[in-house]
């Protein structure tokens, strides 16, 4: 398995490593280690809305580095539905980035203010894109997407160190109905979309219509999309929709679709935003000429008398041999950056003032270990 691996050999990196240092831990007390509640949020925020006259509540949770670098910023993920998944999707999300498998990201909870909101009709009333009689409030989506594109978007944006070039919106049922609309209808509002059990039966499958006409004019869509749906859900709309978007393959569009199986409408929630977190923070590779490559190759000391040994393998950066596992990939992300196995733990070279490689920096979780260049 994949985290087997990833973490079998972090570990083994750190560890060896550390022989070097103190054994010596800290003595918690009681009192320290007791208890104290899941901290699944930093913050929560009010906005009143001057277009549509609702008060929102926003939910935030901040990653743990935030206050550490004063010129980063980061990813942010808007939920919707905040009232009812905000605290499983952040959940979700830490064990994805304990892994690794995506970076430090900011989570925004959309959902709503005021004594006892009425969720089912304010939501009802921002996430469908038509009035239906049947449906109570129903038909704002449009109005909606001004209140995130010209309010919410800006208000993040200014309070926090939240990029505006690595946005993700995430939504189930009316919600994921909503994140399909905006893809359709706004695609330069958002980078990532996880659409989870959409509502593509509204309005006698209104998306579809949408997605055709984004189609007659716009043969590229860049971004990453996500569509996922309960084995238990509405299996041949969602099969449909899937097959219609692939059809018209996209240049730019990364899409995923997945099935989770024995799961329904709201219980398949925690999966399929899982699946989408990794797709929509999934590491890309490119490719590097391997002459630019060959200076990192070479042997770095994990202790006096054994080291690792970074070769070329099929294009790539690769560590030859470990614990029995050989020609483990190592991705170029960028020219100067690189990823162990597709994660997102730092695996960073060090050079001197003339631009050679001197060492090697590994991280462990929350902590990172030095590897000196030999040969």
């Amino acid at each position: 398995m994949l985290y087997i691996k990833i973490n079998h050999i972090l570990t083994f990196l750190f560890l060896t490593f550390s022989l070097s240092f103190s054994n010596a831990q800290e003595v918690k007390t009681t009192a320290e280690i007791r208890y104290k509640g899941i901290n699944t949020g930093h913050e929560t925020r009010l906005l009143d809305s001057e277009i549509n006259s609702k008060s929102y509540k926003l939910f935030v949770s901040l990653p743990d580095t935030y206050h550490k670098d004063k010129n980063k910023k980061y990813p942010v993920l808007y939920l919707l539905d905040g009232q009812w998944d905000f605290t499983n999707t952040v959940s979700t999300y830490n064990t994805i980035k304990y892994d690794g498998l995506a970076p430090n990201i900011i989570i925004i909870g959309i959902s709503y203010a005021g004594e006892s909101p009425n969720y089912t009709d304010l939501r009802a009333n921002d996430m469908t894109p038509t009035t239906l009689s049947q449906i109570k409030n129903s038909g704002d989506a449009k109005t909606f997407t001004k209140v995130l594109r010209k309010e919410i978007i800006p208000f993040i944006e200014r309070e926090y160190k939240a990029s505006s070039d690595n946005r993700t919106l995430t939504g189930n049922s009316f919600g994921g109905l909503y994140t399909h609309y905006v893809l359709f209808n706004s695609p330069d509002l958002f980078h990532n979309y996880i659409i989870c059990n959409p509502s593509l039966w509204y309005d006698n499958e209104l998306a579809f219509k949408y997605e055709n006409k984004y189609y007659e004019t716009n043969k590229t869509l860049n971004a990453n999309a996500t569509l996922v749906w309960g084995s238990l859900d509405d299996v041949k709309r969602h099969e449909k929709m899937a097959k219609q978007i692939k059809a018209h393959n996209y240049q730019g569009l990364n899409l995923l679709t997945s099935v989770e199986e024995g799961f329904g409408h709201n219980s398949s929630k925690p999966g399929g935003f899982a699946k989408g977190i990794l797709h929509s923070f999934k590491i890309r590779g490119v490719i590097i000429p391997e002459k630019v490559l060959e200076k990192y190759t070479g042997d770095y000391e994990l202790f006096p008398g054994q080291a690792i040994t970074l070769i070329i393998h099929e294009g790539h950066l690769a560590i030859k041999e470990f614990k029995g596992q050989t020609n483990i990939p190592i991705y170029s992300i960028s020219k100067d950056e690189f990823s162990l196995m597709g994660t997102y733990k730092a695996f960073d070279f060090n050079k001197d003032e003339d631009g050679n490689v001197i060492s090697l920096t590994v991280e462990n979780e929350n902590s990172t270990v030095d590897l000196k260049k030999v040969k």
